[in-house]
């Protein structure tokens, strides 16, 4: 007998958090919404692979969230290029970026770890850079991942 992975409680917390509705969630999975509608009120099973999609999906969000950029109400046209922008590298990412400094990573390797969050938190500074199948550090990340280095 098989557990059940996902109530519908945690699919409708999920769904907030991915900011989709049913609908957009019955399309991205190619089913009825009526069956979705059956998740959230746990009237059906959740197969385990979308459970596990969800929650997948789920923490790339949430780890997106904590990378969204504050622009202050002052400037509400965007992030300034004529100012230095001061900003926290969070560990996995710093540990990340140490890693590229001695060379390249195979992006495949990084699939399914917490490293996942590291790798768009790096790119979307433009502290590394994707080419072709591995993740490469950029002359800026050079330059700070050489800051510990000994």
């Amino acid at each position: 007998m098989e557990t059940r992975t996902m109530y519908g409680k945690r699919l409708g917390i999920c769904l907030k958090t991915i900011k989709w509705g049913p609908a957009t969630l019955a399309e991205g999975l190619n089913v009825e919404p009526e069956l979705v509608e059956k998740w959230l009120s746990d009237r059906s099973d959740i197969p385990m692979a979308v459970s596990a999609w969800i929650e997948a999906l789920t923490f790339t969000h949430e780890a997106s969230d904590l990378m969204r950029p504050d622009i202050s109400k002052s400037d509400r046209q965007g992030l300034r290029a004529d100012r230095p922008m001061l900003e926290h590298i969070p560990v996995y990412s710093y540990s990340l970026l140490r890693d590229l400094n001695q060379g390249a990573v195979p992006i495949t390797s990084l699939y399914g770890t917490d490293n996942e969050a590291a790798v768009a938190f790096l790119i979307s500074r433009g502290l590394a850079d994707r080419t072709d199948d591995k993740l490469v550090i950029t002359t800026a990340g050079r330059s700070l991942g050489e800051i510990a280095a000994s």
